[in-house]
């Protein structure tokens, strides 16, 4: 039990928190100021249709990598994923070196269909415009193909994200 406390605090202190914002309404029963209530969000069009998810986990950036997953589960299940290798903030193209890997997969029971790019697959870019042990932001615009098992269901176009954004929470 002694050993138990002490890890809980690294724990809390090593995933550091967002900044509180001050003009935020709060609520009974809400966490008290300066907690982290959002590990972050993003925000694109996919489609021509208005796509926002939050993070459920901070995004990773460690060993140079980066990467996140976001998830909207109203409704249809759509889940946003991104990673690349980066030693820091830049501007990086699906193709190159280091090239994104960007997901966005349609979850409805026990359908689920799967776009993706990859180096050899799919188009766009994706830009980290700040990167820091306790945050990250940026946006993206991709062109992502469907995997076999979604061409196989008859879903063969492909996804386009556009006008894309992320502000989230980082854990190193």
């Amino acid at each position: 039990m002694r050993f138990l406390i002490p890890a809980a605090l690294l724990v809390a202190a090593a995933c550091g928190d967002l900044k509180f914002d001050k003009n935020m309404p709060t609520s009974p029963n809400s966490p008290p100021p300066g907690s982290t209530t959002s590990l972050g969000s993003i925000n694109a069009v996919v489609d021509n249709d208005q796509f926002t998810a939050p993070l459920q986990t901070p995004a990773i950036w460690r060993n140079e990598s980066f990467g996140f997953a976001a998830v909207n589960a109203s409704g249809v299940t759509k889940i946003f994923n991104l990673s690349v290798r980066l030693p820091g903030p830049g501007t990086y193209t699906i193709g190159s070196i280091p090239s994104p890997a960007v997901s966005y997969i349609e979850m409805d029971g026990t359908t689920t269909r799967r776009w993706f790019s990859n180096f050899n697959n799919g188009a766009g870019s994706v830009t980290v415009s700040f990167l820091s042990s306790e945050s990250a932001s940026g946006y993206f615009s991709v062109e992502l193909v469907p995997d076999s098992a979604t061409k196989e269901a008859g879903f063969t176009g492909i996804k386009y994200v556009t006008g894309g954004t992320f502000n989230v929470a980082v854990m190193r």
